[in-house]
């Protein structure tokens, strides 16, 4: 089941009973009485106002196909898949108040739509919508000592995802961060969800500890090739291709993986980069002297190495058709161009 054909088939069949799983989800705000609440959820979600979006769902499809590789059917794990994905939607919707970030997926934010008390509290409701979410496992045939252990699973990352979104606002303030500090901080901010996803998914399953274990490390070293995957893409990817302005992440001063890099080993990049006011005039020099500081390479070695730890990873799942498919859905996420 390695073929690409054979893939898009299956994430074809999961993506619409997931979208309507998560609609399950939301429909207990549909109480006239309750307001707006609902609307502004479903148009952060993609699916009201214009340009409608509900953006890529890896991180519930990955919950998926681990269920499936795992040996159980992946449909009684639908409320898992939509527990995950509110997650990180609560995250998003938090992280563009603070990033004060304008548009998302072309569209605007919920906070520059509603205002920021708004969000807050939007943000708020979804993460307990994930987690009503995830007590419907319950009706699906989990034993509740089951659903127990994914919701356990699932609240240590939420801790670890909002942990590692207090240490990237607080780097903002620091000159000097190490490869260490920050691999610490994705781990929990990007990593610790994916990592939670593969898992429960497994677990649901009734799999044995190693294969739960095997999926934990598949989740954690592809949720950090994910990011510094994303880092490179806020560098040098198309605006085209990612719907932000090219080199937006420099703009903004984010300190990403090749940041880090080109602020350690190229005095000219670190003068750059604490002038006062950075200019799109500035984001050609600084990509050029990132990449001859060795930035960008650096940052696609290591993104490589941690790819190669999550197929790794795999290995110790039995080689079924479902292993295929999710080793190829990862592959797919780390070649992207957005």
């Amino acid at each position: 089941m390695n073929d690409e054909p054979v893939l898009d088939s299956l994430l074809d069949r999961m993506r619409p009973r997931l979208e309507a799983d998560l609609k399950l989800t939301l429909r207990a705000l549909e109480r006239s009485e309750d307001g707006d609440m609902g609307a502004m959820i479903a148009y952060h979600l993609g699916w009201q106002g214009e340009r409608p979006s509900g953006g890529k769902r890896v991180r519930p499809m990955l919950s998926l196909l681990s269920c499936a590789a795992a040996g159980a059917p992946w449909e009684p794990a639908l409320p898992l898949a939509s527990a995950v994905e509110l997650i990180h939607n609560f995250s998003l919707v938090h992280d563009d108040i603070q990033d004060q970030s304008a548009t998302r997926h072309g569209r605007p934010t919920v906070w520059q739509r509603w205002g920021v008390a708004q969000a807050i509290n939007v943000g708020d409701a979804i993460f307990v919508l994930a987690r009503l979410a995830a007590h419907r496992l319950r009706d699906q045939g989990h034993e509740p000592a089951v659903v127990l252990a994914v919701m356990h699973t699932l609240d240590r990352a939420c801790l670890r995802l909002t942990v590692g979104q207090h240490l990237d606002l607080a780097f903002e303030e620091l000159d000097q961060i190490s490869e260490a500090e920050y691999l610490h901080m994705i781990q929990g901010k990007t990593a610790a969800l994916i990592s939670a996803g593969t898992a429960a998914g497994a677990i649901l399953a009734l799999a044995e500890e190693g294969w739960i274990q095997a999926l934990r490390h598949f989740g954690l070293h592809l949720g950090l090739a994910f990011q510094i995957t994303d880092d490179i893409l806020g560098i040098w990817g198309s605006p085209e291709r990612t719907g932000k302005p090219a080199g937006d992440d420099l703009l903004a001063r984010k300190k990403s993986y090749p940041v880090l890099h080109g602020l350690r080993t190229s005095s000219e990049f670190h003068r750059l980069w604490v002038e006062p006011e950075l200019t799109s005039g500035h984001l050609a020099k600084m990509r050029d002297l990132l990449e001859q500081a060795g930035a960008l390479s650096a940052a696609q070695e290591l993104a490589d190495f941690h790819t190669q730890q999550a197929m790794r990873a795999l290995e110790a799942m039995p080689p079924t058709p479902y292993r295929a498919a999710l080793r190829d859905f990862a592959a797919r996420l780390l070649r992207r161009d957005r």
